[in-house]
């Protein structure tokens, strides 16, 4: 039976990349998002013809704790899951003496409750079944403090935290690594510019801020993200757990 995955926040983005990567790698993939399910999802438009038999595709708000779990115990009766890669996630700038507990809450409830909760559901059965692999996408700015972001890099840092004690008590039969993207391509990080440029702060470092530039002088393509989650749920990463990768250029100086 076919191997499944599946993929949170995948109608857009760094999502979608990685759906497109894995149904070129022969994966059944399935596909959740909040967004009512349409044709004009951006991933429908980047799947080719000869993969949509192997792409499921499902609308669901994760922070629906209950629906989210009776929805896992559907797709874990109908496919032969064996991956999960927790991408779903949202950005809300403010300074942290201006978060109110709406903020708080959200960000919470989206960035760590619920991958939290969809990665033990899952990974008691992949321990059960004895195999299976989580990678989660964190963010470098888990890794150190950026203004403004201190709702999203809080609960990142915790998200990966989390992963790396579920590695060690899933071991020897469950993977869970974590991917940290910094400035990627995406809708996300565009919402942070004032035009259709990204600004100068981003390559080249903003003192302003305490920002860091980028040595490589690039952002990171959301292909570049899926490239890396793909070869941690592959075999080639067989003997790779509790690891965080962190592609961004250099942007974190390897910290």
């Amino acid at each position: 039976m076919q191997q499944a995955i599946i993929v949170t926040g995948a109608a857009q983005g760094i999502g979608a990349a990685i759906v497109t990567k894995l149904l070129k790698q022969h994966y059944h993939v399935i596909g959740i998002d909040k967004q009512p399910y349409s044709p004009s999802w951006p991933v429908q438009q980047m799947i080719e013809a000869q993969y949509q038999t192997y792409w499921t595709s499902i609308s669901q708000d994760i922070t629906a704790f209950e629906e989210t779990r009776i929805l896992l115990n559907t797709l874990i009766n109908q496919y032969n899951i064996t991956g999960l890669v927790n991408v779903a996630g949202v950005l809300i700038l403010t300074p942290l003496l201006s978060a109110t507990e709406a903020q708080w809450q959200t960000s919470l409830n989206v960035n760590l409750l619920a991958p939290i909760f969809i990665s033990q559901h899952l990974a008691a059965h992949f321990r059960q079944q004895r195999q299976g692999c989580i990678v989660t996408v964190s963010s470098n700015s888990a890794r150190m403090a950026r203004t403004e972001m201190g709702l999203y890099a809080t609960t990142k840092a915790a998200l990966s935290h989390f992963c790396r004690n579920l590695a060690l008590e899933v071991a020897p039969y469950v993977r869970v690594n974590i991917v940290s993207p910094g400035s990627t391509l995406t809708a996300m990080q565009q919402q942070l510019w004032t035009d259709n440029e990204p600004p100068t702060g981003i390559l080249d470092g903003d003192l302003k801020q305490y920002r860091l530039g980028i040595p490589l002088r690039k952002l990171a393509q959301p292909a570049d993200i899926a490239n890396t989650v793909s070869f941690l749920l592959s075999e080639e990463a067989a003997q790779i757990t509790m690891q965080e990768i962190v592609v961004d250029g250099g942007a974190t100086l390897g910290v």
